[in-house]
């Protein structure tokens, strides 16, 4: 089948860069955090609502304790919503913020009435900020993860703190009612990172420490149901070679996928798959340094076919790598080394993907040396775009309208349908388990629908509108 390459040209932006070994990729910085508007991001990622990317800066704005801002896709647009100040509002976000279709919320580390972190919400037009919850510490405390939202209540998971000092579960509803501790850590997983993922009738989560390995422990995969019954530790890591995971879970078809920070063959990271139930566990790739970087501080995303992700140190200025990877572990090819003040250095966090470009920041370097946003254009051919493990759609080809019907409930979804050149044409968030489309003034000819849930997971197919 002949490859159709798909090309922005975005003149405005800054400027561009070229790396070889990569089949195509374009390099684009969006922008220069520089104090006033942000600065050093830590483990975050993009929130979209099709129109803005959404997210946190660890510190930085007016009083040095981070931002929450918003910026097109673009690079132009870019807009603070809130200043953290402390104990009105919380500071030093260390997470992505997600929506309920009205709010975005996100957690501190710090802030807050205890100066132990918050869970906020705040409007996408900046206006309507509140404190979902203060931590205490009785009920948790220096969250560095982000929350799960299923339509009734936020989940998520509290660093430190709690009855056992080790971190907790939690879920409370966006009101900021109804909390409850699902689950108190100790003697096996500790230091719980990252958000809890949806899969079948659990929720699956991953601590940084606790268990076999060196230190205080490698960690683990837990699982817990949503109700807080049937806690199980689904692997200790330190078992495996594998040692503190500093992200979430990503699922994609039969596996979860994973990073961690050391262990691995070189002690500098791996990438591993395993089962839900804790079998097949095996380790896909391991992080070597200069070749192919090391130490990832953040999360997986997946189209289907690859699997994407961010090294916080390793490429060939030890300063940070982009990367994909086939979800068997074959077809590796790192797609960026962070240079510094060009690029940006030491990304903590995790890509988003728009289906045309993959979107991330890097905690430092850059300008200013606080850190940057970026877009990294990957083209693949229109072959590699059909690699749907989520949904079909029926009928296909259509004149009129079509179904999708998705295997698992989507929550806070977004829907992008491309032309055979790239072109976005039509854009819809959506919630549930089917989605209609409707033909209404798209020509005849051949689309690619591509779906992104609200880890950032990926999955394509093409239509026919005849």
């Amino acid at each position: 089948m002949k490859k159709i390459t798909l090309i922005s040209s975005a003149c405005m932006l800054a400027f561009n860069l070229f790396f070889p070994g990569t089949g195509f990729s374009q390099y684009t910085k969006l922008l220069d955090f520089n104090g006033a508007n942000g600065a050093r991001p830590d483990k975050s990622s993009f929130y979209s609502d099709g129109t803005f990317l959404y997210a946190t800066t660890q510190f930085g704005g007016t009083n040095d304790m981070g931002t929450v801002f918003k910026i097109k896709p673009d690079g132009s647009g870019y807009m603070k919503l809130l200043d953290f100040s402390g104990q009105a509002n919380g500071k030093w976000p260390h997470s992505a913020l997600i929506s309920d279709g009205t709010y975005l919320y996100g957690t501190t580390s710090d802030g807050g009435n205890t100066d132990i972190g918050v869970i906020f919400k705040i409007k996408p037009d900046g206006t309507g900020f509140a404190k979902v919850l203060d931590f205490n510490g009785t009920n948790g405390g220096l969250t560095e993860g982000s929350l799960l939202y299923d339509g009734t209540y936020l989940y998520g998971m509290s660093l430190t703190f709690g009855p056992q000092s080790n971190g907790l579960f939690y879920k409370i509803k966006p009101d900021g009612t109804g909390y409850v501790d699902m689950y108190d850590c100790f003697n096996s997983g500790t230091n719980p990172y990252g958000a809890f993922i949806s899969v079948g009738t659990y929720l699956y989560g991953m601590t940084q420490s606790g268990g076999a390995g060196g230190g205080g422990g490698c960690g683990y995969i837990s699982k817990i149901k949503p109700d807080g019954t049937g806690y199980a530790d689904v692997i200790a890591l330190g078992t495996v070679n594998a040692c503190s995971p500093y992200g979430s879970l990503t699922s994609v078809g039969p596996f979860l996928y994973g990073m961690t920070a050391f262990g691995g063959t070189n002690n500098l990271g791996n990438v591993f798959k395993i089962k839900p139930d804790g079998t097949g566990y095996a380790s896909i790739l391991d992080f070597a340094g200069s070749t192919n970087g090391s130490t990832p501080i953040g999360s997986l995303i997946s189209d289907g076919t690859y699997l994407y992700g961010m090294t916080a140190r390793g490429g060939s200025l030890d300063s940070g790598t982009v990367f994909k990877v086939k979800t068997d572990g074959t077809g590796y090819i790192k797609l960026i080394d962070f240079t510094g003040p060009v690029n940006g250095s030491y990304p903590y966090g995790t890509l988003y993907n728009s289906g045309s470009y993959l979107y991330g920041m890097t905690s430092m370097g850059g300008t200013n040396g606080l850190g940057t946003i970026f877009k990294l254009g990957t083209v693949a051919g229109i072959e590699e775009m059909e690699n749907n493990t989520a949904f079909g759609i029926y009928p296909n080809p259509f004149s009129t309208s079509a179904t999708i019907e998705f295997k698992q409930i989507q929550h806070q979804s977004l829907m992008i349908i491309t032309d055979v050149l790239g072109k976005e044409v039509k854009t819809i968030r959506f919630s549930g388990t089917h989605l209609n489309i409707e033909k209404e003034e798209l020509k005849n000819g051949i689309y690619f629908v591509r779906v992104i849930d609200q880890h950032n997971n990926a999955s394509n197919q093409k239509i026919i509108i005849q």
